[in-house]
């Protein structure tokens, strides 16, 4: 049986979740600053509604950005793809990749919930990524399903770390 291409991981239910709170408790301290804006106005004080009014668009602009993130959140996280690791940040709009063939090393970051890894961005230039598992879910069998995929694409299990791989003569410097 083959193996499957490309294999989603969505993000975990709690990222969604803070989301929609953030939105309900966003509503309510908008508004509570606009009621407090509205009773102490002064109708005639140009400069006290156009506060009003810089307070409303920037409650907008956040309430759009919480919609965006919760849109993003509804999606894959990261996906495994034949050649690349495709992983989506919240705050944008398409997946980033990182090509597998690239990958010098990858393992956990040490007391943190972030896979580091050190991929050459340009030939020669060596550059750090951190992916935050703690937003996906299902990350141990992630983890599993990328180590295959790494190890096909030439990188070595890492003795000396759970979940580290590295590619053969590869060694950080500074």
């Amino acid at each position: 049986m083959s193996e499957p291409v490309n294999e989603a991981f969505p993000f975990r239910s709690w990222v969604r979740d803070a989301c929609r709170r953030a939105t309900i408790w966003g509503v309510g301290i908008v508004a509570l600053l606009g009621g407090v804006t509205w009773l102490f106005r002064d109708p005639g004080s140009k400069p006290l509604s156009r506060a009003f009014g810089a307070l409303l668009l920037y409650g907008l602009l956040f309430l759009l950005t919480l919609a965006k993130i919760w849109w993003t959140a509804g999606g894959a996280a990261v996906v495994l793809e034949e050649d690349s690791l495709a992983y989506q940040p919240l705050h944008t709009f398409r997946p980033r990749r990182i090509a597998l063939d690239s990958v010098l090393a990858c393992a956990p970051k040490q007391e943190t919930q972030s896979l580091r890894f050190v991929y050459e961005a340009t030939p020669g230039r060596g550059r750090e990524f951190f992916l935050n598992l703690g937003v996906i879910r299902n990350r141990t069998r992630f983890l599993t399903r990328l180590g295959e995929r790494l190890e096909a694409h030439g990188l070595e299990s890492d003795l000396e770390q759970r979940w580290g791989w590295r590619r053969s003569g590869w060694s950080e410097t500074g």
